[in-house]
């Protein structure tokens, strides 16, 4: 029994130390072997990449894969099924067979091992197999991650892993249909809610975020909702009182059509929910928002925040002795300075500001049962309560009633009605 740090930088990664046992295989040119993969999370991308790798020292003729059921729904269930199908064929012409289940529970189908396994005459002649905490990912797999694993060449542990592969999947594996999701409830509601985004309304200003802050003083407060002195120098009210030293008045915008938001989403505790192909083909429009990065990149260079920032200082140091502003660290500038430059990089925040929404993912795993279940009563009931039925809420009806969530897919008409809502914006 060895057990090992998998680890690029403390040891060696999930795929070194298998690469490194192959070689006390015997007969790798001509004897059969199979590659079986257990995993939680899993990144397709590397897969083809892993059996190429292989093909050129063993005889690849079976790869078998299972993967927890929620990782369909990182590119929707439709798209998987397609990214799979075309892996399946790209095998196909190496020579290659290769198989796939999703393992569906009520939590996490957390397990991990790997496995080569030699056959002659149908039975298990040698092999490896691993058994560790790593994911089939770039981080798990390839050792960016600390992870452990216990390696073995034992015929009885090689068994004991095919035979409990075996049981997986026979007993946890489900076809991405709406089969599945009839069974399992909970399963249906994550699948919707994760079949699309979440708009959340941006309420406040670009000013507030760039505006250098301040606390102000009693005196400053007794001359009303802002000093005449403090206006005089660009001060705003807000949450919060700022400074504005940066000239944006220049920069575009646009907001997404309130059309938009009355027919292709619905009002959860969370945000308003809108399906995936809504979002997608409205964001089409969001080309200005390339535009708006690059004009405020210009303007806010890192030169001209400095200027900004030593001129400040002046203002700042002459409100403080006025006793109009409270005093602040002697980095304040410089924390201001490196505050936009961070978002400046930050392109998924300017967009924001850009369209006035930010979309998020669902922020709950499948394991999150309590809180899955808490959101999509959300949803539910403002469908319940509605006086009027929108697009959005006719496609989570109909996905209900089917238990089938490729129902939530807009039609080549509906995508183009969003379009239509957004050149009319």
């Amino acid at each position: 029994m060895t057990i090992y740090i998998l680890n690029n930088d403390h040891g060696r990664s999930a795929e070194e130390i298998i690469d490194n046992e192959i070689l006390s295989l015997n007969r790798v040119k001509q004897r059969r072997h199979e590659l079986w993969i257990l995993t939680c999370y899993v990144d397709f991308g590397i897969l083809e990449e892993y059996v190429e790798h292989l093909l050129k020292r063993i005889r690849i003729t079976d790869v078998y894969l299972t993967f927890n059921f929620s990782e369909i729904y990182k590119d929707g269930p439709k798209n998987t099924a397609k990214k799979l199908r075309e892996i399946t064929s790209r095998l196909k012409n190496k020579s290659v067979n290769f198989q796939w289940r999703a393992l569906a529970s009520s939590k996490l189908v957390h397990a991990k091992g790997y496995a080569l396994i030699q056959r002659s005459n149908g039975a298990v002649s040698g092999g490896i197999v691993l058994t560790t905490s790593a994911n089939f990912t770039t981080p798990g797999f390839k050792g960016e991650n600390v992870e452990i694993g216990y390696l073995s060449t034992k015929k009885k542990d090689i068994n004991d892993f095919e035979k409990t592969y075996d049981y997986l999947w026979e007993s946890l594996g489900k076809d991405i249909e709406s089969a599945v999701f009839k069974q399992e409830k909970y399963l249906l509601q994550y699948a919707l809610l994760s079949s699309g985004l979440f708009l959340h309304k941006w309420s406040g200003s670009l000013s507030q975020h760039l505006g250098i802050k301040y606390k102000l003083t009693p005196l400053a407060k007794e001359k009303g909702a802002i000093a005449p002195e403090l206006a005089a120098v660009g001060f705003e009210a807000g949450d919060t009182f700022t400074r504005q030293v940066l000239n944006m008045s220049e920069l575009p915008a646009k907001d997404i059509p309130s059309s938009f938001i009355k027919q292709f989403t619905i009002e959860t505790y969370w945000g308003r929910w809108c399906p995936l192909d809504a979002w997608n083909a409205l964001s089409t429009s969001f080309e200005g928002a390339g535009q708006f990065i690059k004009e405020f990149e210009i303007a806010t260079i890192e030169s001209t925040l400095i200027d900004a920032s030593e001129k400040a200082l002046a203002v700042q140091n002459d409100l403080v002795a006025k006793g109009l502003i409270k005093p602040v660290n002697e980095n304040h500038l410089e924390n201001w300075v490196a505050r936009i430059m961070e978002l400046r990089s930050n392109r998924r925040r300017l967009e924001r500001f850009y369209i006035g929404y930010e979309a998020h993912e669902l922020p709950y795993t499948i394991d999150q049962k309590a809180e899955i279940e808490e959101l999509f009563d959300s949803l539910m009931e403002a469908v319940e309560l509605s006086k009027s039925t929108n697009v959005a809420k006719k496609k989570i009806i109909a996905a209900m009633t089917k238990a089938n969530p490729n129902v939530l897919a807009l039609s080549n008409e509906q995508i183009q009605r969003v379009r239509e809502m957004s050149r009319s914006a």
